[in-house]
């Protein structure tokens, strides 16, 4: 009997627990489940396709941040694409945004509802300082401005005081520019229509290269590559700009009429109107290289450019260097950080008992560095102390009254891939061989070869301005941030005591 009680008992337990697991699923089935949410992937910039463009909001109405993004996203395509006008307009009873490109006006993006057209016409009118738009607003004209800054629009905080436009990113880089446009309100058949011109706004101080030469560093440089004869020299590692510089002043010389040919390994640039010779890798490459310098060399160009002269051997960059002294010019460039050690290097390798031929024959010595700028969609100001920026290497930084400096950086966005960068420019170190510093290399009693932060100091005291002292002044621009310029440029020992000792001596001149 007893047998028969357990057994029973065992039974009921188990038929609980198989009742609970029952209930369990039951009550996991009624649940709802939550929608899965879908991968975040950022907005593509509008551009113009010849086939039918959707809406640009399939969903319903868009919100007012959503209409600023989009009036925003269509100045920058209007900007990309080279149109001279963006008309909103709802004739053809849907609305949408216009771009007049090859005399002719094609859809870049449709906006959907009138709802939605209404919101973004609102934009428009806010950005140009007009009234909301509503039956007696209609019609009417503005203006505003936006920076153009290396491929991307940003609203930089414009002030205009006394007809005067001031915004944060000062003009120093000469890369700022200003695009204007005109917006005008007309009555249209299917609603208000707006036509906005675009004027882009030449800088203040243009250049011909526009590489990010300073105005003046950049004559120098236009004035030796236009030499008769000498040797052009460009320093620096590799992806540093070096190419870029001489593939400009080589079209330049081209569209003087120069004959030019050049030794190249491999040719990086195709230059129609001159003689390119590509020495290809392999056996016998310095063979090759050889025949290919001295076949240029019997052909009596103008202008002569070799690739690196410090990859080739001793005889031929003799040879290139021959062709120089005899009346031609001789474009080149080494893998060196810095402009005085790259002339050093030269001086001692080649001319180590010509020093007079040394000082006639080069004209100028130039050494770029590329730098990752700020992001411009999610740049965001940074204080950094004045102390800070001193003891970098910049000479008398523009301190607030907290006793700090305005710098930029950028925060990450996906439009970056979150590292704050986004595109490049170049700050370029020019050492121009001027009367003073021919005398001071003819010299052997001032110097000797391994003397290059003394020769380094003498060429900063003449009017040579180091790659740091650029590079934060781009800092100041929000060009780049202070991490890249500290990172990517070299602080001389003794800038900032000489620094200082200018500016004592132009107190005491004052």
């Amino acid at each position: 009997m007893a047998a028969v009680e357990s057994f029973g008992l065992t039974d009921l337990v188990v038929l609980a627990i198989f009742g609970l697991i029952i209930w369990f699923l039951h009550w996991l089935g009624r649940k709802p489940m939550r929608p899965r949410r879908k991968p975040w992937a950022p907005t593509a910039w509008p551009e113009i396709s010849n086939e039918s463009l959707i809406d640009y909001n399939p969903g319903g109405p868009i919100t007012d941040k959503q209409a600023q993004k989009l009036f925003e996203a269509v100045l920058q395509a209007a900007i990309r694409q080279k149109a001279d006008t963006i008309l909103l307009d709802a004739i053809s009873g849907r609305p949408q945004v216009r771009l007049h490109l090859d005399g002719q006006f094609q859809e870049l993006v449709g906006v959907g509802d009138t709802e939605s057209y209404r919101r973004l016409v609102a934009q428009a009118r806010r950005s140009a300082g007009l009234p909301e738009p509503g039956d007696s607003s209609t019609g009417g004209r503005g203006s505003f401005l936006r920076l153009y800054r290396h491929g991307h629009l940003r609203d930089a905080g414009l002030r205009v005081e006394n007809g005067e436009i001031s915004y944060a990113f000062q003009e120093i880089s000469r890369r700022n520019r200003a695009v204007r446009f005109e917006l005008e309100s007309l009555r249209a058949p299917g609603g208000e229509a707006l036509k906005i011109s675009v004027q882009p706004e030449m800088p203040v101080e243009g250049t011909r290269f526009d590489l990010g030469f300073a105005a003046a560093s950049e004559r120098k440089y236009i004035e030796a590559v236009r030499s008769r004869s000498g040797i052009v020299l460009l320093t620096g590692p590799c992806n540093s700009g070096k190419s870029t510089a001489t593939y400009r002043a080589l079209a330049l010389l081209r569209d003087q009429g120069r004959k030019i040919i050049t030794v190249e390994w491999p040719i990086e640039w195709m230059l129609p109107g001159t003689i390119q010779y590509w020495v290809r890798d392999g056996r016998n490459f310095d063979l090759r290289l050889g025949k290919c310098l001295r076949r240029a060399i019997d052909q009596k160009p103008d202008v002569l450019m070799v690739q690196n002269i410090d990859w080739i051997d001793y005889k031929d960059a003799m040879a290139a260097i021959d062709y120089a002294a005899s009346g031609g010019l001789l474009i080149t460039a080494v893998h060196i950080y810095d402009c005085a050690q790259a002339l050093a290097n030269m001086l001692c390798r080649y001319f180590s008992k010509r020093r007079q031929a040394a000082a006639e024959m080069f004209k100028i010595v130039v050494a770029p560095r590329q730098l990752f700028m700020v992001c411009m969609h999610c740049a965001e100001e940074y204080r950094v102390p004045a102390k800070t920026l001193a003891g970098a290497g910049m000479s008398d930084p523009p301190v607030a009254a907290d006793g700090r400096v305005a710098t930029w950086r950028g925060r990450g966005c996906p439009l970056c891939e979150n590292n704050g960068k986004l595109g490049s420019t170049a700050v370029y170190e020019v050492l121009d061989i001027t009367p003073e510093m021919r005398r001071f290399i003819e010299n052997e009693n001032d110097w000797n070869w391994d003397q290059v932060d003394y020769l380094r100091r003498q060429a900063w005291r003449l009017g040579m301005r180091t790659q740091r002292e650029l590079a934060l002044e781009r800092v100041l621009a929000g060009d780049i941030s202070l991490q890249e310029a500290l990172l990517n440029t070299r602080k001389p020992k003794w800038l900032t005591a000489a620094q200082a000792s200018r500016r004592r001596l132009a107190g005491g001149e004052a």
